[in-house]
């Protein structure tokens, strides 16, 4: 007589005990939502919805022998969630009405309005006519171009940085050279909360601000790698 198969037994929590877990740190992808700017077109709900599946993957992944407490180890997927919803929406990018209506009026005045040619032509230049972003701009000059541009830069592995436990912090942050974990301490505010401009990083180093920028987005990458390494903990 043959042996019963063993039935599969499917990874991760039962579904009952799994749905209680989620739902008893449901307040904690509410805080982390409330962390971050909306962004036109989208509610915070949007934000908690994105954050609940984070919340649900780290539900099934979470291995506590790993000597993580779950709160920093939520907190990492849930900001992953959210920061990739947030990238997706940044990523439909629309030229502003003012600049819009411009581009048109330029077209027009190319396609034959020979009145409007000269001072339509003449806008259509500045609208196109590449800048050096360390330009310096406002009154006083204190600012430059590169500070105005959006920061894409910081991902949900710099965010939870700030959040987390110094010893994860620290891991992250080591595969860094001196110079480039200085840069992103002091951009995103890691070691003080006071975020630095790329102009004042810049002027720390010793290069541009632009050159500040480039430092600290290959800095990015390079914590981005390591950081995904986490998700291997389960």
């Amino acid at each position: 007589m043959r042996p019963a198969a063993r039935s599969s037994v499917p990874s991760g929590p039962p579904p009952e005990p799994k749905g209680r877990f989620i739902r008893s740190n449901l307040r904690l992808v509410v805080s982390v939502a409330r962390r971050y700017p909306l962004p036109p077109g989208m509610e915070l709900l949007d934000l908690i919805q994105e954050g609940n599946l984070g919340l649900e993957h780290a539900v099934d992944k979470f291995d506590w022998r790993k000597g993580f407490k779950f709160s920093t180890y939520a907190t990492f997927w849930i900001r992953q969630a959210i920061g990739r919803a947030l990238d997706q929406k940044a990523s439909l990018v629309r030229l502003p009405g003012d600049r819009s209506a411009s581009l048109r009026a330029a077209l027009r005045a190319v396609s034959g309005n020979g009145d409007e040619l000269d001072e339509e032509h003449a806008r259509l230049h500045r609208l196109t006519t590449p800048t050096s972003l360390d330009r310096t701009i406002g009154d006083d000059d204190s600012n430059e171009l590169v500070d105005l541009l959006p920061d894409s830069t910081p991902g949900p592995e710099l965010q939870v940085m700030a959040m987390a436990e110094n010893d994860m912090a620290t891991s992250l942050l080591d595969v860094l050279d001196n110079r480039a974990r200085y840069a992103v301490e002091q951009r995103f505010g890691l070691t003080d909360g006071r975020k630095r401009s790329y102009r004042e990083v810049g002027e720390d180093l010793g290069v541009t601000a632009e050159a500040a920028r480039r430092l600290v987005k290959r800095a990015v990458t390079t914590v981005r790698e390591r950081a995904s390494e986490y998700s291997d903990v389960a």
